[in-house]
């Protein structure tokens, strides 16, 4: 297999060099890759999971992680995440589709990618994976079909209305993020089997969407892996027993902030609560450099499900950004990439290169890392979900995510990009000193790689005026929250 873009690239002064390694079928990898032949970025290069392409040592000397997309320039520079590739492309070549002198409409296409990495794509897997092969459907069909209503609703709402695509009529990489998953959640296959369509807004999104992406001909036909035709083939599939739900059914979106940051910034609200791992990088950061402070959300009373709390984030989710100017923005990456863009650069320094990896090692820690260190390993002993059915085999899990984050980063100081902290290490920290209390060790067995145990005092050093929030926060820390545990 070689490229599939559906017609002639643009041409962006760029030489189509770079190879982006990739299934498909996979939405996830198939942003990058519309993107890049789309831009004249660079191609298509077909890497077969089922024969284990991914694993081979020539993929691993690329991303250690044997994950796709992966991005591979003419120049040797590597690049693991869908998002991350997605960012670093449009920096370097394409600048227009993430146009980083307007700060709130950057902030607007983050949290777009990340919603759609994170929130729906957990629960757009279940209904889409079992029919393409990749697992069996939940036990709770329904609930599920209902589930992925709610949070499409809340990408409406969120994004979509205010225009063709989610910044209104200026497309971006958060539209090549998001279109592939919709795309494939409208296919006639996945109603019939899985019980779901999507709501027109969304068909209307994708229809305008593929107009203006090229290369979007390759998800319909690719030598039988394009979506469409690879769908078509799955009629043997048992139909769906109950009712079609219509996916994202809510209100559209209100009219899309953009422009300039606040200048000088020292007011802003964070809405999180601190014993949260994804609240308290971005928690910390805002009170490292001085820009906000805490806003506590009481979860278990519902604080995030009120219609004034909604209006800032209609996923009903922490932590959620509010700056004095009123501007609101969702998602922990995202927020932490719009406070250091524009108020703390020394956290979000060099390159697109450079920051290529600072985003590629905060999305590890919103998705791969995220499942095996987070949801297996800590969130059980914090009272957030059940106990892995092995905890042996999540432990192993676990220490071999770390492995791969150690032989991908670390590799120019004692912090993950480099010898002075990033945001990626105030993403990174939570987690990994979560993962070595003491609660965590004695109820699972999982025990901190010492690299990690050296990482974690080296951040804890770095981050005098923050670090506390892990430690000590009216019992609501991390470090409070897990002693009670023990």
């Amino acid at each position: 297999m070689g490229n599939f873009c559906g017609a002639p690239c643009a041409d962006h002064g760029q030489a189509k060099t770079a190879k982006i390694h990739a299934l498909p079928l996979s939405c996830n990898a198939m942003s990058p890759v519309l993107f890049a032949q789309d831009m004249g970025i660079g191609v298509f290069q077909f890497c077969d999971l089922m024969a284990g392409a991914h694993l081979k040592p020539e993929f691993l000397a690329k991303n250690p992680f044997h994950t796709i997309p992966t991005y591979e320039g003419l120049d040797g520079y590597t690049l693991g995440e869908s998002n991350a590739i997605l960012r670093y492309m449009a920096v370097r070549y394409a600048p227009q589709y993430y146009p980083l002198g307007d700060p709130k409409m950057c902030a607007r296409i983050d949290w777009a990618m990340d919603a759609m990495s994170t929130s729906v794509y957990q629960k757009w897997l279940q209904r889409t994976y079992p029919i393409l092969g990749f697992g069996s459907h939940p036990a709770d069909q329904a609930k599920a079909n209902e589930e992925l209503n709610e949070v499409l609703s809340c990408f409406k709402q969120a994004f979509i209305g205010e225009g063709k695509y989610i910044c209104g009529h200026t497309l971006t990489i958060a539209d090549y993020k998001a279109m592939p998953y919709l795309h494939c959640a409208m296919q006639p296959t996945i109603k019939q089997k899985s019980g779901i369509q999507i709501d027109s807004w969304f068909e209307s999104y994708v229809k305008d969407c593929m107009a203006a992406m090229p290369s979007s001909a390759m998800l319909k036909t690719a030598d039988g892996y394009g979506m469409e035709e690879f769908l078509a083939t799955k009629t043997d599939l048992p139909n769906y027993p109950g009712s079609i739900v219509t996916c994202g059914t809510g209100p559209t979106c209100n009219a899309i902030k953009t422009g300039a940051a606040k200048a000088d910034e020292k007011a802003a609200k964070i809405h999180g609560l601190p014993l949260s791992p994804n609240c308290a990088g971005a928690l910390m950061l805002a009170q490292e450099t001085g820009v906000g402070a805490m806003q506590l959300c009481n979860l278990m009373e519902g604080a995030h499900k009120t219609p004034a709390y909604l209006e800032k984030n209609p996923f009903h989710q922490v932590p959620t950004y509010e700056g004095s100017d009123g501007f609101c923005l969702g998602e922990g990456n995202a927020i932490l990439r719009y406070i250091a863009s524009n108020y703390a650069l020394q956290y979000y320094p060099g390159d697109a290169e450079n920051r290529g990896k600072i985003d590629m090692a905060m999305d590890l820690f919103s998705t791969g890392i995220y499942q095996k260190l987070a949801v297996s390993i800590c969130y059980p002993v914090f009272g957030f979900g059940s106990p892995p059915a092995d905890q042996d085999k999540a432990n192993k899990s676990a220490s071999e995510a770390l492995e791969a984050l150690e032989k991908t980063f670390f590799k120019k100081g004692k912090f993950l990009v480099g010898q002075q902290p990033t945001i990626a290490d105030f993403k990174a920290l939570p987690y990994l000193f979560a993962a070595n209390q003491p609660a965590v060790k004695r109820k699972t067995g999982f025990t901190l790689p010492p690299r990690f145990i050296t990482y974690v005092n080296d951040c804890l050093e770095a981050f005098g005026k923050s670090s506390s929030l892990l430690t000590s926060a009216g019992g609501l820390s991390i470090k409070e929250h897990l002693a009670k545990k023990e």
